[in-house]
């Protein structure tokens, strides 16, 4: 019988770094509708009643089928395709190896302590830095940004170290990770022993990363913003509910460095 939700603490945690996956269809306030009698703010919940709550959370954003039908398959074969290029075990297998160990938090860093280096942005840093940048991109994705465009991705990237500082843009490829093994489980290219085992595997990348889910939130919009090009307003609003809204898997496990 295939486990599709977590047993442990430690896991759903893990699954929490996936919330925003999740809340961008807009989950919390059905939720509540369920849950919400039992939520008093200042009242800390019974252990049996936590539980229940516990449970209930976990059908919207714990399990790993995402709770959806068989016949979201196809729609999964075509966004892990289309979005992440992958089309077989092996391939989700490597491309969650490499976020694990590099994923897009490397790139970011390496450009960042290019741009703090350098705050003028001298020709030959700001060559170095379009090479890096550009590396991994098509060649006509790389006639899209000039050196200006360059310059204000440099002097972006300086200026969010007020936000997450070391931790970077972890959380973005945290919650990657997550939803791709989530993925990658609904359309059968890995069973559901290996994707508990890939998500136990960021566990070492998490633990005592963030100091709040505000950090990781702000760390989750930062590593979006960088992939997508540009910042999305519904992202935020998403990240917003998690760390405000009663229901929120967030309000449940603390996150803290120490």
């Amino acid at each position: 019988m295939q486990r599709v939700l977590p047993e442990t603490d430690l896991e759903k945690k893990l699954m929490s770094m996936a919330a925003v996956f999740i809340e961008e269809n807009h989950v919390l306030d059905d939720l509540y509708e369920i849950i919400g009698s039992d939520l008093v703010e200042g009242k800390e919940l019974a252990p049996d009643v936590k539980e229940q709550v516990l449970d209930e959370i976990g059908e919207y954003f714990f399990r790993l089928d995402l709770n959806w039908g068989e016949e979201i398959k196809e729609d999964c074969l075509v966004i892990l395709e289309d979005f992440w290029g992958v089309k077989s075990k092996e391939a989700a297998l490597k491309t969650l190896e490499d976020i694990r160990t590099q994923g897009h938090r490397t790139k970011f860093n390496v450009l960042k302590n290019i741009a703090v280096a350098d705050e003028k942005m001298s020709a030959a840093s700001l060559e170095k830095f379009k090479q890096i940048f550009n590396f991994d991109f098509a060649s006509e994705e790389q006639m899209q940004m000039t050196d200006d465009d360059h310059r204000l991705l440099a002097n972006w990237m300086k200026k969010t170290d007020r936000f997450i500082g070391e931790c970077g843009i972890l959380a973005w490829d945290i919650a990657r990770a997550v939803h791709l093994a989530r993925l990658s489980f609904i359309v059968g290219y890995i069973d559901d022993n290996q994707a508990w085992a890939e998500i136990l595997k960021l566990a070492p990348l998490a633990e005592g990363k963030f100091k709040d889910w505000r950090e990781f939130a702000l760390s989750f919009i930062i590593g979006r913003t960088f992939w997508a090009g540009e910042e999305d307003p519904q992202i935020k609003m998403v990240c917003e509910r998690l760390l405000g809204h009663p229901a929120s898997p967030w309000q449940f496990f603390p996150l803290s460095k120490d």
